[in-house]
């Protein structure tokens, strides 16, 4: 009898431990288009927020960056030298010296070359 019990609990606990893994492995993406942004700032003001802490609240957030297009490298443009934006596509319709806002997802800061790296991203202007 102590051993079904045992045997009971044990199933329970494994039936339970494997419906919150996969649930936390297979979260829903998220979709960054339709997702309302975090906080808007502009290029210079995010790397200063980066380089002044070492574990921003910015991280993996939705955030909207606003800059000058310095460069312009596949599905990648780079703002104002300090950040770089990646997009699903080839970026058309930009070119060097354009005005732009972008909306992305922030992952992470490059210690080495000083530049915040979106994912995600999408062109607002």
């Amino acid at each position: 009898m102590k051993k079904r019990r045992n045997l009971v609990i044990i199933a329970l606990i494994f039936t339970l431990g494997a419906y919150f893994g996969y649930n936390y492995m297979y979260q829903d993406h998220r979709d960054i288009k339709t997702e309302e942004a975090f906080k808007s700032v502009s290029a210079a003001d995010l790397v200063t927020v980066f380089k002044a802490n070492a574990s921003p609240e910015e991280l993996n957030k939705t955030i909207e960056v606003t800059g000058v297009v310095t460069e312009i490298d596949g599905n990648a443009i780079t703002i104002d030298n300090a950040v770089q934006c990646s997009f699903d596509a080839a970026v058309s319709g930009i070119s060097v010296n354009d005005k732009v806002t972008v909306k992305g997802r922030c992952i992470g800061y490059d210690d080495l070359f000083e530049i915040v790296k979106f994912d995600q991203s999408n062109l607002i202007k």
